[in-house]
């Protein structure tokens, strides 16, 4: 894996769902026709195409002048497919763009630059372009940029505040720019493609459940220390009596299992059928099940749990890493459980209640 610094340009159709319920052969005909059209224009701008998320591009590109006249140009020729057609039966398209270092593994590109380029795509309005600032200021002066630059704007997810620009849309007579605004959004519709367990750092369960039990049986020998100095009672007959004793098993054992099911840490991979709602579906949950709002550092997603289920519940931290539709989650064994089985739940009902 290397990193790398590319453009990013990221499309999605707008109301593609509508067009599936008008009329699903013919929605599916205009998905194929777009998917034409995307496919010979990134080409056409020495562009490599990434992936495709149903009616979603992605692709990546070493120029930034390239990446933008791209966009620009796939535009103006869906705006030409879509001449003479019905407005409700028309592809309608928004792009993102953004410039960054990302990891490129295969031709792949993850990484958070992935998750930056979908979120300024869904700040764009249909017929439009929004870039972030790092775009912005790399495309060429001899380029002709018509945009409406908005200071000091909130990215869902991403700490601080952040310059980006929007053109006008090419149809702007029906759809005005504005300010891009964060929705906090709580009726996710995703479907899980894949739950992996991985290997990796971190304790196993039974390990931790061994060394657990090590430091109870230590507990234990220097209770029976202490005890046989006051009684004056020797350590071999006070041990001897207590580990005859059912009461000690019934407690050190569940005590031990608990501790492991607290501190050992598990180490797993969902893979989701969209690159868009990755970590807002992630930040969603884990603040329902009791975390809040992530810290971001050096890559990673930092999941701290609030305060009363730190000192009341033992609840530790999660690191969550998003690379496009992945999340590469670590995490204390217990709520790591929990947590797969609330985002199964929500998957199925939309709902975090009742699990």
């Amino acid at each position: 894996m290397q990193k790398a610094e590319v453009a990013l340009m990221f499309s999605d159709i707008r109301g593609y769902s509508r067009l599936l319920e008008l009329d699903e052969q013919e929605a599916l005909e205009l998905l194929a026709r777009h998917n034409e059209i995307s496919q010979q224009v990134i080409t056409e701008y020495n562009g490599h195409l990434v992936k495709r998320l149903d009616d979603s591009v992605l692709a990546s590109f070493v120029s930034v002048n390239d990446a933008y006249l791209c966009a620009v140009d796939f535009l103006e020729r869906l705006k030409a497919f879509n001449r003479n057609k019905e407005k409700p039966r028309r592809l309608l398209v928004s792009i993102g763009l953004h410039k960054g270092k990302a990891e490129v593994r295969n031709s792949v590109v993850i990484g958070e630059q992935v998750n930056v380029v979908a979120r300024l795509q869904a700040m764009a309005e249909p017929g439009s372009i929004c870039m972030s600032n790092a775009m912005y200021s790399a495309i060429s002066k001899m380029i002709d940029l018509k945009v409406v630059e908005y200071r000091d704007v909130e990215i869902e997810n991403l700490p601080g505040s952040h310059n980006v620009y929007k053109t006008l849309s090419i149809y702007r007579d029906e759809f005005k720019i504005g300010r891009p605004a964060v929705h906090q959004k709580s009726d996710f519709r995703y479907k899980i493609k894949e739950i992996e367990h991985l290997p990796g750092r971190g304790t196993s369960f039974a390990s931790t459940t061994l060394a657990a039990l090590m430091f109870f049986s230590v507990l234990l020998v220097m209770g029976a220390g202490i005890q046989a100095q006051r009684t004056s009672t020797g350590l071999s007959d006070i041990l001897s009596m207590w580990l005859n004793s059912p009461v000690l098993y019934f407690s050190v054992i569940p005590a031990s299992l608990f501790f492991a099911a607290l501190y050992a840490r598990r180490k797993m991979r969902a893979v989701f059928d969209d690159v868009r709602e990755v970590d807002r579906i992630l930040s969603y949950i884990m603040s329902q099940l009791g975390y809040r709002q992530p810290v971001h550092a050096k890559g990673f997603m930092l999941f701290r749990p609030e305060p009363g289920n730190f000192l009341i519940l033992g609840m530790r931290k999660f690191r969550a890493r998003v690379d496009g539709n992945t999340i590469l989650l670590q995490g204390p064994y217990l709520y790591m459980s929990r947590l797969i089985k609330m985002l199964k739940h929500y998957e199925q009902t939309g709902k975090t209640d009742s699990i």
